[in-house]
């Protein structure tokens, strides 16, 4: 199953965090996707963003993300997500192979923008079934520095993506400081009855040498057929 994570808000948000913003001039240095969600922070120049995801649930993925810093607020790079490490039925699906790209753009010190996309084909490792799943967002981000790190946008998604269902979903996530630069508190969340519906809540833990590792767990939305489950993530700055 497909692990995004995402917060339901009314269409004012984008303004409201906008305008809040434009008043904070912090800057702080963030975690380039929290358990999923990109954060608008882009990878520096010249330097490599990697992130290894575990998803266990009813079955078990990998989701592997490695992007390069192209600077002026650019950077692409290659996803394979939903790499089936188990699953309890016969059907195993093929996993996504993604190009990605996302460019910011800073407002304010303390505020930015972002938009990008992630699109691909399925390999027919399992199955002979060729498809091209896309996802593309825009995305608010707003640093706060001691008082949190808060990311506000919207999704589309086809169905080779999301599966069925709704295609088009609001996303968000919040990560807060417990012990600074050591332990925070982070969640985000994916709107939509779809198949990338999920909520993700966890900490955290910065290591040595830009290393992190976060820990949270999944939470499908009301009324969604997606199941409950734990996330752990391996982070290289």
């Amino acid at each position: 199953m497909r692990n995004y994570c995402f917060f339901v808000i009314k269409k004012w948000g984008f303004v409201l965090i906008g305008l809040t913003a434009c008043s904070l001039p912090i800057p702080g240095k963030a975690q380039q996707n929290l358990f999923n969600v990109p954060s608008s922070e882009i990878t520096q120049e010249n330097t490599v963003f990697f992130q290894q995801q575990f998803n266990f649930a009813k079955s078990d993925t990998s989701n592997t993300t490695i992007d390069y810093g192209l600077g002026n607020n650019l950077e692409v790079g290659i996803n394979l997500f939903n790499v089936n490490l188990y699953t309890p039925s016969d059907t195993v699906a093929n996993p996504n192979f993604l190009l990605n790209f996302q460019k910011a753009f800073n407002i304010t010190a303390a505020y930015k923008i972002s938009f990008g996309t992630q699109t691909g084909f399925t390999p027919p490792v399992h199955n002979n079934s060729l498809q091209i799943p896309s996802f593309s967002y825009f995305s608010n981000a707003v640093d706060w520095a001691r008082l949190g790190k808060y990311y506000l946008g919207a999704y589309y998604a086809n169905s080779a993506y999301a599966g069925s269902n709704d295609a088009i979903g609001l996303m968000a996530g919040v990560e807060l400081p417990m012990l600074e630069n050591k332990v925070h508190l982070m969640g985000d969340l994916l709107s939509g009855n779809n198949d990338i519906g999920v909520a993700v809540i966890g900490l955290v833990f910065y290591l040595s040498d830009n290393w992190q590792l976060s820990i949270g767990a999944q939470l499908p939305p009301p009324n969604s057929h997606n199941d409950f489950g734990t996330v752990f993530e391996i982070t290289k700055l």
